[in-house]
């Protein structure tokens, strides 16, 4: 089923793929083989799809998200949860009024979450918020530009959390230089907890910082660091208490 120009599709389930290249509306819930939209569309329910979901222009889904695999270039709105069994690609906007859950996550564009992110593999490029904890067996965020970050928590077995190569020479910079030159502000901010077995971060400000092994980098603000075998802390970085346990 294709729009190409202005319409509607009916609440319903369907053995066939939408595609929606022009102004289109989804007047309820949909059942579907695959859904794309590299126009203007509008679910006024939740969408579940066998296969794929794509976006390349603009889709607001009233309900949640269900899928295979989810790509968006374009602009999302998700109003409830977002459940991918495979993996969500994000390189333009997405927002996400539930919680996702999905094989892996990988984004490079804009990614907000209301409530948390539960994946397999979580490797994010771009700017994150997420409201609550963001849950991966193998955590990879690269911070470049003025991307300011916010997460909940953070949980998991590899967490890594790190300036691009042109940011750390800009964070080597004396303080006068800094000052008149400026840093940018790449910075993540995660208000409660950072967790995992092997855990590196850079710009990063945390109350507690907990893990096996612990290399707390330039730019990070923490107040607890709790390591069990080894841990190296930056000397630019500001930590309150480091510990054994």
């Amino acid at each position: 089923m294709h729009i190409s120009g202005s319409g509607h599709i009916p609440a319903g389930e369907y053995n066939d793929k939408i595609s929606v290249s022009g102004s289109g509306s989804l007047d309820g819930n949909v059942r579907c083989t695959a859904f794309s939209a590299s126009g203007s569309a509008h679910c006024a329910g939740a969408l579940e799809c066998a296969e794929d979901v794509r976006v390349s222009g603009s889709a607001h889904i009233d309900g949640g998200v269900t899928a295979t695999s989810l790509s968006v270039s374009g602009s999302a709105h998700i109003g409830g949860d977002l459940t991918v069994k495979e993996t969500v690609r994000v390189a333009g906007s997405v927002k996400v009024g539930g919680e996702i859950k999905s094989g892996a996550v990988h984004s490079a564009g804009v990614l907000r979450v209301e409530k948390g992110i539960e994946a397999e593999e979580f490797r994010a490029a771009g700017a994150i918020d997420c409201g609550g904890l963001l849950n991966a067996e193998t955590v990879d965020i690269s911070m470049d530009g003025n991307a300011r970050s916010r997460v909940g928590s953070i949980g998991g077995g590899e967490i890594r959390v790190y300036l691009r190569k042109s940011d750390k020479t800009k964070k080597r910079r004396l303080p006068l230089f800094s000052r008149l030159v400026g840093l940018g502000g790449s910075e993540l901010t995660v208000n409660e907890l950072v967790e995992g077995d092997v855990v590196a971060l850079e710009c990063v400000k945390v109350p507690t910082v907990v893990g096996r092994v612990v290399a707390i980098g330039v730019g990070c603000e923490i107040d607890l660091v709790q390591y069990s075998e080894e841990v190296e802390i930056d000397p630019d970085a500001k930590v309150g208490r480091c510990e054994k346990v």
